[in-house]
């Protein structure tokens, strides 16, 4: 009798417990959506200074007085920006998912083990992004520049931050093989009994 009242309040501790996760993971995904671009909105010439300031060691007329870069050039950089910001908001949204899972007790299902690996590829390709983004982003800004102010800055090097980040992928993916070996282990051992 004492197991089951055990299971019944390990059973609710959990379904607490996931929902807990997912519900904050889902908060979490929506202020990381919202920020930048209230940023964006109520901060736009801080926003703006700092992406001259950023690539106007290359491109000088960025710094100029008074320069204005055109709608094509801020939306480029904008759509860019939001790019690694909507992969983090996608990876926020199936860890909330895989929490709601585990909340309603479905913890060694196929649908949990493909989350957990596509969290984890999310985490490794976005730090991945960033040079290439930053890039981009140059040549966005580069549209608008006379044909002899034109340049391009290419980056390869990986922040210590991005290593983390890939480091927290490579877990999570190994964490769901594990997971998903588990689950054949857990269901031979269903089909002996």
């Amino acid at each position: 009798m004492n197991n089951h009242l055990d299971s019944i309040s390990t059973n609710t501790r959990l379904r607490s417990i996931g929902a807990f996760a997912a519900l904050l993971a889902w908060c979490v995904a929506l202020i990381e959506f919202g920020a930048p671009i209230l940023f964006w909105v109520f901060d736009f010439p801080s926003a703006l200074a700092d992406y001259m300031k950023t690539y106007g060691e290359q491109m000088p007329l960025l710094l100029a007085p008074g320069y204005q870069p055109s709608l094509l050039a801020m939306g480029l950089a904008l759509a860019l920006e939001m790019l690694p910001i909507s992969l983090t908001i996608v990876a926020l949204v199936l860890t909330g998912l895989f929490f709601m899972g585990i909340s309603k007790g479905n913890i060694w299902t196929e649908s949990n083990i493909r989350m957990l690996w596509w969290m984890g590829l999310l985490f490794i390709i976005n730090p991945l992004l960033t040079p290439i983004i930053e890039t981009l982003q140059g040549l966005a800004f580069a549209i608008d520049m006379p044909p002899n102010e034109r340049s391009i800055s290419i980056g390869i090097g990986i922040s210590s931050q991005a290593i983390y980040g890939i480091l927290q992928g490579i877990f999570l993916c190994a964490f769901s093989l594990i997971v998903a070996e588990s689950k054949v282990i857990n269901d031979e051992n269903k089909s002996i009994i």
